[in-house]
């Protein structure tokens, strides 16, 4: 029988603001660097270990990313620093229902206040059942890919 806990996201997981690397100080390697639009660039230092969950914090609102190898989030992002106990994958495909439009701040350019968005009430289910969820939507995200891939080759 699958459980359900309801409560503030803050207790689900531990959104982090991500941290500055200008451009002049990013040196080349094989580390993703996330932004609020998704991985803008690469460096030789990652800042946070996978796996990863990155959002936009600033400019882009609502995109949500998975990061499968080591990462460095900019300052633009919030991140998953602790998904206290919960499935990385899942909590990536969930926060991807959050509606993160009604957390924007109203000014020129959107922002988002991790606090906030740690006090909005929500219900997971337990572990196993975040499991099989995850497998599930992960194996369709993967034929969505492949599928892409076919179709890219076939317009060529």
């Amino acid at each position: 029988m699958t459980t359900w806990k309801t409560g503030e996201l803050g207790k689900f997981i531990t959104l982090k603001r991500g941290y500055d690397l200008p451009q002049q100080k990013r040196k080349n390697g094989g580390v993703p660097i996330f932004s609020s639009s998704g991985i803008s660039g690469t460096h030789d230092t990652a800042m946070v270990k996978a796996p990863g969950v990155i959002t936009g914090r600033y400019g882009t609102i609502g995109q949500v990313f998975m990061a499968d190898e080591d990462f460095w989030p900019l300052n633009t992002t919030l991140y998953v620093e602790d998904f206290h106990g919960n499935n990385p994958r899942f909590i990536y495909y969930f926060l991807k229902t959050l509606g993160w439009e009604k957390f924007t701040s109203a000014s020129a350019v959107p922002g988002i206040n991790r606090n906030t968005v740690h006090k909005e009430t929500i219900c997971l289910p337990d572990i196993a059942t975040q499991d099989k969820i995850a497998s599930v939507l992960t194996t369709l995200d993967d034929k969505i890919e492949i599928n892409e891939k076919i179709n890219d080759n076939l317009a060529v």
